[in-house]
């Protein structure tokens, strides 16, 4: 036999220096979507960059400012400053409210945090659009090394809430309840990272939804509870539920129940906040997912 390569074709004929056809029927696009379930696993195989990079840019905010992260201290402070003074002095919102001050804390910390995902969420596959053309990996692993970060990042302002808490004149101390805490945070993270996945998902393929996401963020703000007790303010009972049903709202009726009122909230808000975590995850990371294969194309 000659030295040559010779490779028998379809016909059953051997013509040198041919490449059979099945030598490409393994190869796939590298823009390609897998499925749902390859999808999971190529970013459980990524896990250890996400969290690498989180850890990298965690408190990162306030790097180049005088203060640094003394801001992530601060802010949280100063905001409960601002509104206590407006609506609590001013507005008078604290009639009827035991431990307003607290009570505004609570409403100021846990709603920024909840707020931070859907906010930081819009524009992100833009900004990081270099990136993504220049690499071939899940996307969705951006959203879950953002979503780890301000993780790490809400540590700072979670202490200054209970140590406001803890050392407040006359106020509730620690309790048992505040055990409980932990599980709450999940919950607001899990839901907080479904807002991420939809912000991200929405904005990239309308950019103008950012400028939505701004206006309802405000709106999602005062219509809250933040700074005043809803019931009473609101005397209809179609709009009471309406706002009663808003997760926000859940989030921090159960974290002043928790950390305040030493109360363990009723089960219809664990499984209402549980609910809205989990759909909001999946809707929007299934969202996502189906666009994989544009994000690099813009």
């Amino acid at each position: 036999m000659s030295a040559r390569r010779r490779i028998r074709t379809r016909h059953g004929k051997n013509r040198p220096g041919t490449i059979p056809a099945e030598v490409f029927a393994p190869l796939k696009p590298v823009t390609g979507r897998p499925p749902v379930s390859g999808y999971l696993c190529q970013l459980w195989q990524r896990r250890f960059f996400i969290r690498a990079e989180a850890r990298a840019k965690a408190f990162s905010g306030s790097r180049n400012l005088i203060l640094g992260n003394l801001w992530l201290l601060l802010g949280p402070l100063l905001d409960v400053l601002m509104y206590g003074v407006i609506f609590g002095v001013v507005l008078k919102t604290s009639r009827g409210i035991e431990h307003f001050v607290l009570f505004l804390v609570i409403g100021v910390v846990l709603f920024r945090l909840v707020s931070k995902d859907l906010s930081d969420g819009a524009g992100m596959i833009r900004s990081k659009k270099n990136v993504i053309k220049a690499f071939a990996f899940p996307r969705a692993a951006l959203v879950l090394s953002h979503s780890l970060r301000t993780a790490y990042d809400s540590i700072p302002p979670i202490l200054v809430l209970f140590a406001v808490i803890f050392f407040y004149p006359h106020g509730p101390g620690p309790t048992r309840t505040w055990l409980l805490f932990p599980f709450l945070f999940i919950l607001m993270k899990t839901f907080g990272t479904g807002l991420t996945f939809l912000a991200a998902w929405s904005t990239h393929l309308i950019p103008d939804v950012a400028r939505l996401i701004q206006v309802f963020t405000r709106f999602w703000f005062y219509g809250s509870g933040v700074f005043y007790s809803i019931d009473n303010f609101v005397d209809q009972p179609t709009l009471l539920r309406v706002m009663q049903i808003n997760p926000a709202y859940q989030v921090l009726t159960v974290g002043r129940d928790l950390l305040i009122y030493d109360t363990i909230p009723d089960r219809s808000f664990w499984v209402s906040l549980t609910t809205w975590a989990v759909s909001t995850l999946a809707i929007g990371f299934l969202l996502f997912w189906s666009a994989e294969t544009r994000y690099a194309k813009f």
